[in-house]
């Protein structure tokens, strides 16, 4: 009677083969796509490697740090696009990839001061001369909109990588004739100015795709009122959208940090006062916060209020940095 009581009762070690064999390929495909979207670490470009100084002989010359960290974004640029290449050879992941986003916030930060390199800081007292190393990157990265194919792009990045590294050689060697760069507080603040509308557009974006809470449900803390009034005005953006301007937004503070520890190198002269290293310090300060490691998702605070709400912590981040660039670029405006 035990044996046929045992011979009826069903075997699930076959279940459990075909469990295990169908969740190994998917435990392998989720470990593939975050390392394919992970985000890079952009070192401090006030601190470059050893062969980095050894190649230059006036490495504190002004300028190289910002130099420096528009070379490392653009390197970081080739390398996030060779993984996305890689990636596009298995379309089933692409729908989650959010390294696009990220290079597209990544990128826009990066254009912003190579324009800024090309027509003000590098730009001498004589108005129709220009640096032909920094004008031909600019008119490289100033056509990136989409319209490069996949390929095109990694070699159009490393052109732009090339010439930026021709104008540091010329800006560090022994004769300092051979590059300019100037350290006004005039042009710095014009840079702040473009980064705070930047900033702004971005926390409007993120707030746009906030849903706000009902009556009587769980509140977060520190709602902004922009967040709730735009929330209530638009509606709920396409979860997709949301997930492209989280990503957009960390690929920019991600390298606008870069840039300002940069500034924090080069234009100390220009911050010496303690109003303006104490706006430094704090846009910094938040910058770094925004680039703690979370979860590897990006939530929009549904079904549950209960469930973390990505975009209204970086919108509310977004907004105090854009709070400590703008007294900045006060600071230096009435310095």
């Amino acid at each position: 009677m035990p044996a046929t009581e045992s011979s009826a009762r069903p075997n699930h070690t076959l279940l459990r083969v075909v469990l295990v064999l169908l969740a190994v390929p998917l435990l392998l495909a989720c470990i593939a796509i975050w390392w394919w979207d992970r985000e890079p670490d952009l070192l401090d470009p006030a601190a470059p490697p050893r062969t980095e100084l050894t190649a230059m002989r006036r490495p504190v010359t002004p300028g190289a740090a910002t130099t420096i960290s528009v070379i490392r974004s653009v390197q970081a640029l080739v390398n996030r696009h060779e993984a996305h290449a890689k990636g596009h050879k298995h379309p089933s992941v692409l729908a989650m990839e959010a390294s696009p986003a990220w290079q597209r916030g990544s990128l826009i930060a990066t254009r912003d001061l190579l324009h800024a390199l090309r027509s003000a800081f590098a730009r001498p007292e004589a108005p129709l001369l220009e640096d032909k190393d920094l004008a031909d990157a600019d008119g490289l990265l100033a056509g990136r909109g989409g319209r490069w194919p996949l390929r095109n792009a990694q070699s159009q990045y490393r052109k732009v990588g090339d010439h930026l590294q021709a104008y540091l050689d010329r800006l560090t060697d022994d004769d300092p004739d051979n590059a300019f760069f100037s350290t006004s507080a005039d042009h710095l603040a014009d840079y702040l100015d473009v980064a705070s509308d930047r900033l702004d557009a971005l926390e409007q974006r993120l707030a746009s795709g906030v849903v706000p809470p009902r009556p009587g449900e769980f509140s977060p803390p520190h709602w902004p009122a922009v967040v709730s009034a735009m929330a209530l005005r638009r509606g709920n953006a396409p979860w997709r959208r949301g997930d492209d301007t989280f990503y957009e937004a960390r690929g920019y503070t991600t390298t606008l940090l870069m840039q300002m520890k940069a500034f924090q190198h080069d234009f100390a002269p220009v911050l010496k006062d303690p109003a303006a290293q104490a706006d430094l310090q704090e846009a910094i300060h938040e910058l770094e916060a925004v680039q703690a490691p979370g979860s590897p998702l990006a939530l929009n605070g549904g079904p549950s209020p209960k469930f973390a709400n990505h975009s209204l912590a970086l919108a509310d981040y977004v907004s105090r940095i854009n709070a400590a660039v703008t007294d900045l670029r006060d600071q230096l405006r009435h310095s």
